[in-house]
Formats: C-alpha cells, sequence, structure tokens
C-alpha cells in the first residue's frame, strides 16, 4: 500500500480542467461550518458521511442531511483560474424526519440558498455564503472512474453510549481496502491495534485532509499505535493488505480495536485571540525549513493556539515541487513538541528564538517562539 494518496488530488485536478458543469458526477462530505461570527465559531462535524452533497450532470444536487434527504437544483460559473466560481442552489426540496440534536439539517438545507461562491483548495471544496455569511468545508467522498474507487470502503468508527474504545471485526479480499474514520481533538490519545489472520494484513493511521504520508505505519510498529494526536479533525485508518497479497487475491478476517481518550485542547476563542478570517488560524508568519523530498527553505508557518502557556498545534506548509502543497502539524505542549503527523520519530532543540524540530535526523523545521507563545 503507497503512501501517497492521489484521490483527492486528482479530483481537484479533474474539476480545475474541466468547464461547463465541472462538478458532475462528483460527490463530497461535510467537515466543519465557519461561522463570522465569534459566538458561534466553528461547527466540526462528527460524522461527515452524515452530510454528503452530490453533483448531478442533469443541474440537480443531491444532500444527504443526517437522517433526511434533498434534492434541488444548481448552477455554477467557473472562474478563469480554473480553481474558483460562482455557485447557486435553489430551494432544497428535503424530508422532514426529525433528527437528533444538533439539528444541523435544517441550518445546512436553509444555507444552501445562501451560497454563492466555491474554493478549490488542497483536495478541499469550499462553499461561501453571501455576506460574509460563513464557509462550508468538505472534502471528496470518492473520485469516480479511478482504480482505487471500487476497491475502497468507507465506514465510521462508533463508540457505544459511555465508551471510549470500539472493538471491529472485518474481512477484505484482495485489493480491498476499508479506511475506518473517527474524529479526535489536538491533544487526545489514540489506539489503535490490528489482529488479521493474514501476516500481510497491515493499517496506515492518515491525520485530517491529508493527501500524502500517513502519521503511523502499522507494518513498522507491529500494528500498533498508541499517541497524541496534534490537531482536530478526522482521522482515517486505514485497513488493508500488502500489494503482493492483494494481487494474488488473498483474504485476511481482522479485528481492529480502536481508542480515544483525554480531552481535546481546545483552542482560543476568537473573541480572545484573533484568527485570520475565514481560518482557524490566530497568527501566520514563515519559517526556515528543510521538508524531506523537497528544495524547499522556507515555509508558510500557521499556529492554532490552544493557551498562551506554549499549548498550540502549528502547522508548516511548503511547495511539493510542482505538485500540491504539503504539510506538517505538530502538537506543542506547555513549550514543547509533544506529537507530529509522521511516522519518523522526534526530536527538538531549544535555542533564543524558538525550537529547531526534526524528524528522523532528515527533516528539519525552525519554529519562531511568539508564533506559538503570541506576541
Amino acid at each position: 500500500m503507497k503512501l501517497i494518496l492521489a484521490c483527492a488530488a486528482a479530483l481537484t485536478a479533474t474539476i480545475a480542467q474541466a468547464g461547463g458543469n465541472p462538478f458532475a458526477g462528483t460527490t463530497w462530505q461535510l467537515l466543519s461550518i465557519q461561522s463570522m461570527d465569534d459566538a458561534q465559531g466553528t461547527t466540526r462535524i462528527a460524522d461527515p458521511s452524515q452530510f454528503t452533497l452530490s453533483f448531478g450532470a442533469d443541474g440537480r444536487a443531491a444532500f444527504r442531511l443526517d437522517c433526511n434527504r434533498g434534492t434541488g437544483d444548481y448552477k455554477v460559473a467557473p472562474a478563469s483560474d480554473g480553481n474558483s466560481g460562482t455557485i447557486r442552489f435553489g430551494p432544497i426540496a428535503a424530508t422532514r424526519a426529525l433528527c437528533p440534536p444538533p439539528h444541523l439539517d435544517e441550518r445546512i438545507a436553509r444555507d444552501m440558498a445562501h451560497v454563492r461562491g466555491y474554493l478549490l483548495k488542497e483536495g478541499k471544496f469550499y462553499l461561501s455564503l453571501m455576506a460574509d455569511g460563513g464557509i462550508y468545508e468538505w472534502a471528496p467522498v470518492h473520485t469516480a472512474g479511478t482504480a482505487q474507487d471500487k476497491d475502497r470502503i468507507v465506514k465510521p468508527v462508533r463508540f457505544a453510549s459511555g465508551k471510549s474504545e470500539a472493538v471491529i471485526r472485518g474481512r477484505i479480499t484482495g485489493r480491498q481496502y476499508v479506511d475506518y474514520q473517527l474524529r479526535a481533538g489536538a491533544g487526545q490519545r489514540m489506539t489503535v491495534s490490528l489482529k488479521g489472520s493474514n501476516g500481510a494484513n497491515y493499517f496506515n493511521l492518515l491525520p485530517p485532509d491529508r493527501l500524502n504520508e500517513a502519521m503511523a505505519v502499522g507494518e513498522f510498529i507491529d500494528n500498533r499505535f498508541d499517541g497524541l494526536v496534534p490537531d482536530d479533525g478526522l482521522y482515517t485508518i486505514r485497513v488493508f493488505l500488502m500489494r503482493s497479497a492483494g494481487r494474488r487475491g488473498e483474504t485476511s478476517d481482522f479485528t481492529l480495536a480502536v481508542g480515544i481518550t483525554g480531552t481535546p485542547l481546545k483552542a482560543v476563542p476568537a473573541k480572545v485571540d484573533a484568527v485570520i478570517p475565514g481560518t482557524p488560524f490566530h497568527a501566520r508568519t514563515t519559517a526556515k525549513c528543510e521538508p524531506l523530498y523537497a528544495k524547499a527553505r522556507e515555509c508558510d508557518a500557521y499556529v492554532v493556539r490552544r493557551g498562551f502557556d506554549g499549548t498550540a498545534t502549528v502547522v508548516l506548509r511548503w511547495d511539493s515541487d510542482g505538485g500540491p502543497k504539503l504539510e506538517r502539524r505538530i502538537l506543542f505542549v506547555k513549550g514543547e513538541p509533544k506529537a507530529a503527523d509522521t511516522p519518523r520519530p522526534m526530536t527538538f532543540t531549544r535555542n533564543e528564538r524558538g525550537w529547531r524540530v526534526s524528524f528522523g535526523g532528515e527533516e528539519h523545521f525552525e519554529i519562531p517562539e511568539p508564533l506559538v507563545y503570541g506576541g
């Protein structure tokens, strides 16, 4: 199984190159609703598979709205850059079953009438409401026509009431793979263990919205992971057979145990520490860097502060020599780097300017102190 995940990138590229109705045949799942009102903030979707948007070639859009379904017309006009444009939805005709709180189905159906623009960026799809009313953030469910699509199975991880661990039993055959998805917050501890009847059965742990390397590779850690997660979002546990076993059509019966413990480190609210409009980040700067397999020596550095004691998630982004931007996320707790979204071992040194954080002795980032602490 490759660590390079091309599905979302291929979907974005296809849309960017298309004309007329560029979204026909694509399906998206809702990750978050970003409000410009500090009182509401950002609403994270606990189970994105419950809220989906599918674009038909006939100018009709189909919605899954939790326990309800909806349909409506849409019209799109791409801009010259191929990654943005205007989009409008007609009235959404939806069923009216009473879904569990917080009743997001009603809000989404209502807000779609106020959508005016779209943006495709780093594999995700953003719908903006009129008059700075908010932003809807979506991720691709699948890429129509790709070789991977027919082999991929997506399932949410659900914990029983009052429980923080789930045990899942399943079977995969050949090139099939299952993406088990669950939401976690920065600073929470995630545990994953996999036992398969086939010795070629492994898992990769993928961080939120990442299209490149995994943050844990089961093959190298005896199919066991126990660590802090560096950022908020939807994590994916990919269960698969090694390529050679998949080609032979082998089968594995597996047991997957997943746990989430601890309290998430909440972001400082925007009314206390202002955020960059339309983002969750409290600040942005540039930082010296030496990312692996890239020529970049300067990265964009962003931060979500989770306190003013040196607790924060730092996000570093850089050009991938012609491809989409890549990134690294590092969780600081009280002034020390504690977790990151890479399987390479992390080390750091403190200096008068901040920190030099390294991964596997091959990848290096200079993190300025004011970015983490503020000021």
